[in-house]
């Protein structure tokens, strides 16, 4: 494994992360509007654990387009993984008079004073990628099978080698990132000679992982397998081994799917990664959202499939966007 291969990946990851941070608010300001146009249109709100996160930025993306072709203007938030920010963020959103909230929350429980707020003002929340504990609160929950991803690559770990001494970068407070590692940990239980040596939070950020993992190799030498909760944990995780020049031994899993951890897998510099379905998670999502806008019922929980990609098929699915 080379460093140099990975520093285009590792390096986009961060600028856009960094470029989020400043174009992020711009989506906030009042565009070009004729005051008809402004008058017939709804406000949805969308508040993310954060936006330095490329699978994010493009749920955004894909978000605002289909929001904006019924008419109608997302106004974007970013809760900087603060619950407590992301729970004024919505009291901000009701303030503003949106009439239904997409909410991918930081903390699956705090989030509930904020949910709260919603339910009291009648506005539909429609939630992402990360279930809440109470759902009694939202209309409509939008998933992967984050379990099975998870599932996914211990199943392809077991087909490869016989044994393994593996480390977990986690995220515990997004249950997302949790049902991930459980579904790797259900799978793995039982089978001689796998066993979790190690493991750290990254909270999902590259940022953070790069240096979790190298203290995690410090304190665990024998590690050769590394299980990561998302891609950019995977991407952090690959640079620390990189550096510790452990790359011929070490296996490394990671979920989503990002044309970053496609190209890596592609290259043979990253395992496998279980992909989530970003295009169709945005457009069930609106979906939901203005089913329950027009009076409908909205499905409670919606669970998408995840596809395992390793270097025998990424090919089938194409390196330059998401699914």
């Amino acid at each position: 494994m080379k460093v140099e291969k990975m520093l285009p990946a590792i390096g986009g990851l961060l600028v856009v992360g960094m470029l989020a941070a400043i174009l992020i608010p711009l989506l906030w300001l009042p565009g070009d509007h004729s005051a008809d146009q402004i008058e017939s249109q709804r406000l949805i709100g969308a508040t993310y654990m954060t936006m330095n996160n490329p699978f994010y930025q493009e749920l955004d993306v894909r978000l605002q387009a289909a929001v904006e072709a019924r008419g109608d203007r997302l106004l974007t938030r970013d809760g900087v993984m603060d619950q407590d920010r992301q729970n004024q963020e919505i009291a901000d959103l009701l303030d503003m008079g949106v009439s239904a909230i997409l909410l991918n929350p930081v903390d699956w429980e705090k989030v509930s004073d904020g949910l709260q707020m919603a339910a009291q003002a009648g506005v539909p929340v429609i939630v992402i990628d990360a279930p809440v504990k109470d759902d009694s609160l939202v209309a409509s929950t939008i998933l992967s099978d984050n379990y099975q991803a998870g599932v996914q690559c211990a199943e392809h770990l077991l087909s490869v080698r016989d044994s393994a001494n593996i480390l977990l970068l986690e995220h515990i407070t997004a249950r997302s990132g949790a049902d991930r590692i459980r579904g790797f940990l259900d799978t793995i239980a039982g089978h001689e000679g796998f066993a979790v040596v190690g493991a750290g939070s990254s909270d999902g950020q590259i940022e953070n992982a790069m240096p979790v993992m190298e203290q995690l190799l410090a304190e665990h030498p024998e590690a050769d397998v590394v299980m990561a909760l998302n891609d950019p944990s995977a991407l952090g995780a690959l640079a620390a081994i990189e550096g510790a020049g452990l790359s011929d031994r070490f296996l490394v899993y990671g979920v989503d799917g990002s044309p970053e951890g496609k190209v890596l897998v592609a290259d043979g510099l990253m395992t496998a990664t279980s992909a989530q379905m970003l295009g169709k998670m945005a457009e069930t999502a609106v979906e939901q959202a203005y089913l329950a806008l027009d009076g409908g019922t909205p499905e409670k929980e919606i669970v998408l499939p995840v596809t395992l990609l390793t270097r025998d098929n990424v090919a089938d699915y194409g390196t330059g966007g998401w699914q």
